[in-house]
């Protein structure tokens, strides 16, 4: 049975383009559709006031917060597919306060490219986090992946966590022969392992419980299934945890690392790729500093071997990781708040998950011995303007509805992130948005394996004195200053 006019859900539809057009005929067509299109918005000025199959184009966005009010409009439905995070910022910040819900019709759709060609409506979702923050639509050609991962069987250490387990679902998807998941945290694996076999029933993966320090776990694994190519995502991250247990931050990122890339030499994997970080670079806390050392580590083994390949990768936030800062300030608006930001001129560099995995394994296929990429993360974003466009896309206004709480920089935290090293440049690769680095490898490395055997003879020791760790880590990373951490 339809529904009454009067019973449906008042929108209007941004964009009167193509897209738009298609929505709005799925909607009219279907007498149990829960929606009645009021009217469509649009920024090119001489479709306003003209109709689209009977139904006016109202006005352009600079007009929105009036058509919302005067038409009593109750939700947004977002039809610029093509269009970046800009855009869609500027109409959920023109409209803060005005209750109404907001929907989408996602960019790319959602990282595979497919064409919509029928039934655009079901594609409308919820306006995301990574649609406020999201930059230049990818188009990479991903053949070149999917030929590279033909027949490989690759390892993934911290397989269940946010970029691990994004690296599992892609490399499966472009039909590597073998994954091998390896992390030590049950739950996730669990979950992980639900996921591939529900989406890869004829897949073939092996899920291994395991820390990434035990050297004879790593022998006996890599022994059994003999894999082509790890990628090493397993690491500490959280950057005031590690300032309070540097002892573990310095297990895990170096130790941890240095363990898996010296049994893949034993083993002649054909490829070793470490994922890196941002916080790598002038480092002003433990989590940074043990990355970079990490990088140091894989770049001095690699000297000494000729079968295996060690590259890395570094780039900086993924939008809606573990731990990140937009679920917990999601899980606090839908508490009343406050939410809490550590400084007002706090800046990140945001991708999201499948965009970063995706230019991860770019690097993997080009990758040659020594290479470290960065990745063009776009332009940062103030974590309080973030904190002001969640309040608002839940149809609060900021600071009046819901507070937002100045708390401090915590340790560790930088206002500014980096990916660059003063020293070093960068080079265009064949793919968009990954950069390779050139002059990054002038260091002492016979000192910095002196301090790193000191350093590691100290930790039991020393575990808890973390003065001593930090100036020893300042030993090892010339451009480690933890005296400007807060």
């Amino acid at each position: 049975m339809s529904q009454n006019n009067n019973d449906k859900i008042r929108i209007v539809i941004i964009g009167a383009g193509k897209a738009g057009e298609l929505i709005a005929h799925d909607i009219s067509t279907n007498p149990d559709s829960p929606f009645s299109v009021i009217g469509f918005i649009d920024d090119d000025t001489k479709k306003v006031g003209t109709q689209i199959n009977d139904i006016s184009v109202l006005g352009t966005t600079a007009d929105l917060r009036d058509i919302i009010t005067e038409n009593f409009i109750q939700e947004l439905f977002i039809a610029i597919p093509s269009e970046r995070g800009k855009t869609i910022r500027k109409i959920v910040e023109s409209t803060a306060g005005l209750r109404v819900a907001y929907k989408i019709l996602p960019r790319l759709p959602e990282v595979l490219m497919q064409d919509f060609k029928e039934d655009y409506i079901k594609y409308i979702r919820k306006v995301k986090a990574e649609d406020l923050l999201g930059g230049e639509i990818l188009k990479s050609d991903q053949s070149g992946i999917t030929d590279f991962a033909q027949g490989q069987v690759i390892l993934i250490t911290g397989a269940a966590g946010s970029i691990g387990s994004e690296l599992s679902r892609q490399v499966a998807a472009h039909g590597a022969k073998q994954i091998i998941l390896y992390d030590w945290w049950e739950n996730g694996m669990f979950e992980l392992r639900n996921q591939l076999i529900e989406a890869h029933p004829n897949g073939r993966f092996e899920f291994v419980i395991g820390d990434i320090k035990d050297r004879k776990k790593l022998n006996l694994v890599l022994g059994t299934y003999k894999p082509t190519t790890i990628l090493h995502a397993a690491a500490y991250k959280h950057v005031p945890l590690m300032e309070w247990n540097p002892s573990e931050a310095i297990k895990n990122n170096i130790i941890g690392t240095k363990t898996v890339a010296e049994i893949a030499i034993k083993h002649k994997v054909k490829k070793f790729v470490m994922v890196s970080s941002d916080k790598a670079v002038n480092p002003t806390n433990i989590m940074g500093a043990t990355k970079r050392a990490a990088e140091k580590v894989i770049h001095i083994l690699s000297e000494s071997q000729p079968d295996t390949i060690f590259c890395a990768v570094r780039f900086g936030n993924v939008i809606n990781s573990n731990g990140s800062a937009i679920p917990i300030f999601e899980k606090q608006i839908e508490k009343g708040g406050p939410v809490t930001v550590t400084h007002r001129e706090v800046t990140r560099y945001f991708m999201t998950i499948p965009e970063a995995v995706h230019l991860i394994l770019q690097s993997w296929v080009m990758g040659i011995n020594n290479d470290l990429f960065v990745l063009d993360m776009g332009d940062p974003f103030k974590i309080y303007d973030l904190a002001k466009l969640l309040i608002a896309l839940q149809g609060y206004e900021p600071e009046k509805d819901i507070k937002i709480k100045i708390t401090g920089l915590r340790p560790g935290e930088k206002l500014y992130e980096e990916v660059l090293v003063d020293e070093e440049e960068t080079k265009a690769t064949s793919v968009k948005k990954v950069f390779r680095t050139q002059n990054y490898l002038n260091f002492d490395k016979l000192a910095f394996l002196n301090n790193l055997t000191l350093l590691l003879e100290s930790l039991e020791e020393e575990g808890l004195n973390i003065e001593s760790l930090k100036g020893q880590l300042q030993k090892m990373i010339s451009t480690y200053h933890p005296e400007k951490s807060a």
